[in-house]
């Protein structure tokens, strides 16, 4: 906060470090059976070359590896963003998953730890200005970060109970307990969202051509006899039957509201839309053949170039129509709403030629057309002169 004042900072790990090490000379802590560091060796250790190979018991080390793994860089990545933000600057994952793999290639020949990046000693050395390495637990205090504990509750409550889980796990079962049951809570909660992703019903904007939720702009317009949706996420195994419901909700809703207009064409927005798997692909032929035995057209619009590569060589392009998919929404709204109004014409068409020959039906009863002049024939119902007389 005070730059100037920022060697301050320094100053009280740097005194408690002094004190100690004038104590334990003057005191004699030695003695008193306290253990202190004594001597360094120095020089480098001896290397590990030849008992790298052949690698005993590899089954039993196999679950300590990756164990050391996961918390390793779990740890040392969760610093690293935490002092990035801090600090303003950017924190690269697979560079420090590199670094670490080189560090302990290098520290294993040499019979060193495993090496991570220090949750307590990175911050001693943020708090102390990069300068120490002492009075772990102080700078420790300083990363519990309360304030975003209070933000996730507020925001996002899921995100809050993964925190807690995570903490509360690491505190009480141990770091790689805690961490492997806040990393399988964050799985479960990433499925759950991905099976039920979110989906919408579009309308469009007043004198504009943009199309937006219409739950979020209710003055966004709707056509009678048009469904259009969007889906906004990848379509795969486990969401298909949560789309496929969702898309039937949408039209079932349609034709309660219009009665007299029932749902012909359903126009489904890709965009956001970045993977399909096989079960998708299966599901939308369904989808495409129980619309077309009720009437509904089955349209697609924006599909990116790997999903529409998929619709291509499974075969959906050529079974629904190369003419129903669509660049963008307006697009298919505008090829829709003439289908409509041609149908509408060649309907009205029909009529009046059934009305023509309805006309032609009754003339022809009473009498005979040749060359354009109708004859009728003699009305016979009042008798001749000599029965009415007679």
């Amino acid at each position: 906060r005070y730059p100037k004042y920022k060697w301050v900072r320094a100053i009280g790990p740097l005194t408690v470090t002094t004190l100690a090490i004038v104590s334990t000379w003057i005191f004699d802590l030695q003695d008193k059976e306290i253990p202190i560091v004594e001597s360094i060796p120095v020089g480098l250790p001896s290397t590990t070359f030849s008992s790298w190979f052949p690698l005993h018991d590899f089954s039993g080390l196999l679950v300590t590896v990756l164990s050391i793994t996961l918390v390793g860089f779990m740890e040392s990545i969760a610093i690293a963003k935490q002092l990035a933000s801090k600090h303003k600057y950017e924190v690269d994952s697979s560079l420090e998953l590199m670094g670490l793999g080189v560090a302990n290639i290098a520290g294993a020949m040499f019979h060193a730890y495993p090496v991570t990046g220090s949750f307590s000693r990175s911050a001693v050395n943020n708090e102390s200005g990069d300068n120490l390495a002492a009075i772990v637990i102080s700078g420790v205090l300083g990363l519990l970060d309360f304030d975003e504990a209070a933000y996730l509750w507020k925001v996002h409550k899921f995100d809050f109970g993964v925190w807690m889980i995570a903490f509360l796990g690491t505190m009480f079962l141990g770091v790689e307990i805690g961490l492997a049951i806040a990393v399988g809570v964050s799985l479960l909660l990433v499925t759950y969202e991905s099976a039920y992703p979110h989906t919408a019903v579009l309308g469009r904007l007043p004198g504009t051509s943009v199309y937006r939720n219409v739950k979020q702009y209710p003055e966004a317009e709707c056509y009678d006899g048009i469904v259009m949706a969007r889906i906004d996420a990848p379509i795969y195994f486990a969401n298909t039957q949560h789309v496929r419901e969702k898309m039937q909700k949408y039209v079932d809703k349609a034709e309660g509201t219009h009665k007299h207009a029932r749902p012909q064409f359903l126009v489904i927005e890709l965009s956001p839309v970045s993977h399909v798997d096989t079960s998708a692909l299966h599901m939308l032929h369904d989808m495409f053949h129980h619309y077309q035995s009720q009437g509904i057209q089955l349209c697609f619009t924006n599909p990116n170039l790997t999903v529409m590569d998929k619709f291509r060589s499974s075969g959906l392009v050529d079974e629904i129509g190369r003419d129903h998919f669509f660049v963008s929404i307006h697009d298919a709204l505008d090829w829709c709403l003439n289908m409509m109004d041609s149908k509408e014409i060649s309907q009205l068409e029909n009529v009046d030629t059934a009305e023509m020959g309805l006309h032609t039906n009754g003339v022809a009863a009473n009498g005979f057309a040749s060359n354009g002049v109708t004859h009728t024939t003699p009305d016979t119902s009042e008798g001749t002169e000599e029965e009415q007389l007679g």
